[in-house]
C-alpha cells in the first residue's frame, strides 16, 4: 500500500505522536509499504525533504513560532499548513490510506473533501476553545482510530461519535530497547521525557525536586526534551544542585539515563495514552503522574499498578517521591508490574493491527467505488 501520514510534526520533532508516528512507520516500511509523512518545517534547518528509517518526510510551510506558550498554535500557521498540504498530497499522486494526525485539527478539514479513503486520529478530546472544530471533524469522518480507550469513552461521550466507528489502536513500546537490568537503577534518580511544553508543568517538578533533595542529598532529576520552555526551565534549574537540563538527546543517550532511572514523572493535564511513561515502565521504571480529568495516563498506571497518581500540587508529588524512596518493597513491585505490561504492548504487535486496519478501510473503500481489483 501507498500510505499518506498527515502529522504537523515528526522526528526528529520530540512528542509523543512524533513517536507513534516514527515507529509505525518504520514498521510498515519493512513491510514493503511505502509510507509518506507531510509535516510542517518546523525548523528552517530542518531538510525539506528526507528519508527517515525508510519513511518519505516531506517538510513545508515554515512558521516563526508555530507553537505558541498557550499551548495553542500560530493561526496563520495552521492555515498555511493546511492549505498546502493539499496541493502537495495531489501533487504526489493517489495514495490508499490517508492517515490524519489529530493536530492542527483544521487540516483535516480542508483535506476531506479531496481524498479518500481517510481515517481521522485522535489522541485526545480537548474541550475548550476548540471544541467547535473537533465536533466539525468527529461528524465528517467516517473512520477514526482512538490512541486509548480512555479517549474513545471521551469521543462517545463528548463529541457523540458512534462507538463502532472508533478503532482503539494503542501505542506500544519497543521492549527490547528500553527494558533493563535492574541492578543498574540509581536509587533517587528521577526522570522526565517529553516535551517541555506549559501543559507538561515541569516548573511543578523543578520546585518539588529542589524539596526532595534537601531529603535525599543523593537525588538527580534529568530532564530530556525539547521545546518552548526550554530556556526558562535551563535557568530555573541552574540554581539547583544535581538537575540536568538536556534539551534533545540522541536515543542513545536518552535510553541510558532512562534505564538507569528511579523514577518517572510525568505532570501533564492532557495525555491521549503517554508513551514516555510505557517506555519508562518497559524500562522497570515506576511512574508518578497526575490527576488530572484530561491526563489517560492515570488511568494507564493505575490499572496496571505500576506507579502512583498525585493530585496536581507540590506537596503531595513530594510526598509521593518520599513515600516510593522510603519503601524499595513497593518500589519493586511497581517496577516488576511495569515490565510484564510493556512486555505485551510492543510496537510490533501494534504495527500489525494498524496494518490490518489499513487493509480493511481500503477493503470497503473499493467496495463502495465498484473496485474489486
Amino acid at each position: 500500500m501507498r500510505i499518506a501520514i498527515l502529522a504537523e510534526m515528526f522526528y526528529p520533532d520530540v512528542g509523543g505522536c512524533e513517536r507513534r508516528f516514527l515507529e509505525i512507520g518504520t514498521r510498515l516500511v519493512k513491510r514493503g509499504h511505502e509510507v509518506h509523512v507531510f509535516s510542517t518545517q518546523s525548523k528552517k534547518e530542518l531538510s525539506k525533504t528526507a528519508c527517515v528509517n525508510g519513511v518519505i518526510v516531506h517538510r513545508y510551510t515554515y512558521s516563526k513560532d508555530y507553537l505558541k506558550l498557550s499551548n495553542f498554535r500560530s493561526i496563520s500557521g495552521v492555515l498555511k499548513y493546511s492549505v498546502a498540504t493539499v496541493f502537495k498530497l495531489l501533487s504526489k499522486g493517489d495514495f490508499d490510506i490517508y492517515y490524519l494526525n489529530q493536530w492542527p485539527i483544521m487540516h483535516s478539514m480542508f483535506v476531506r473533501p479531496f481524498f479518500a479513503p481517510i481515517i481521522q486520529e485522535w489522541c485526545e478530546v480537548w474541550l475548550n476553545k476548540i471544541v467547535v472544530f473537533e465536533r466539525i471533524i468527529s461528524k465528517i469522518m467516517t473512520y477514526n482510530v482512538a490512541v486509548s480507550d480512555f479517549t474513545k469513552r471521551r469521543l462517545v461521550r463528548f463529541l457523540g461519535v458512534p462507538s463502532e466507528r472508533i478503532m482503539v489502536i494503542p501505542n506500544g513500546v519497543e521492549y527490547k530497547k528500553f527494558s533493563a537490568n535492574k541492578h543498574k537503577k540509581r536509587w533517587g534518580k528521577i526522570v522526565y521525557v517529553g516535551r517541555l511544553s506549559p501543559h507538561k508543568h515541569i516548573d511543578m517538578l523543578v520546585d518539588a525536586f529542589y524539596k526532595v533533595k534537601k531529603r535525599i542529598p543523593e537525588a538527580e532529576l534529568h530532564l530530556i526534551g525539547s521545546g518552548l520552555l526550554l530556556q526558562l526551565i535551563k535557568k530555573r534549574a541552574s540554581k539547583l544542585d544535581s538537575c540536568f537540563v538536556y534539551g534533545f538527546l540522541p536515543e542513545d543517550q536518552m535510553l541510558d539515563i532512562l534505564k538507569s532511572s528511579w523514577l518517572f514523572v510525568s505532570l501533564s493535564e492532557r495525555e491521549g495514552s503517554g508513551i514516555a511513561s510505557l517506555e519508562a515502565m518497559a524500562a522497570g521504571t515506576p511512574v508518578i503522574t497526575t490527576d488530572y480529568p484530561d491526563n489517560a495516563a492515570k488511568e494507564l498506571i493505575t490499572s496496571v499498578r505500576s506507579g502512583i497518581v498525585v493530585q496536581p500540587n507540590i506537596s503531595d508529588l513530594v510526598s509521593a517521591i518520599l513515600k516510593v524512596y522510603s519503601d524499595e518493597e513497593s518500589w519493586k513491585e511497581m517496577s516488576n508490574n511495569a515490565h510484564l505490561f510493556a512486555m505485551k504492548n510492543d510496537w510490533d504487535a501494534i504495527a500489525s493491527q494498524i496494518e490490518s486496519y489499513f487493509y480493511e478501510i481500503r477493503s470497503k473503500y473499493d467496495r463502495v467505488q465498484g473496485n474489486y481489483s
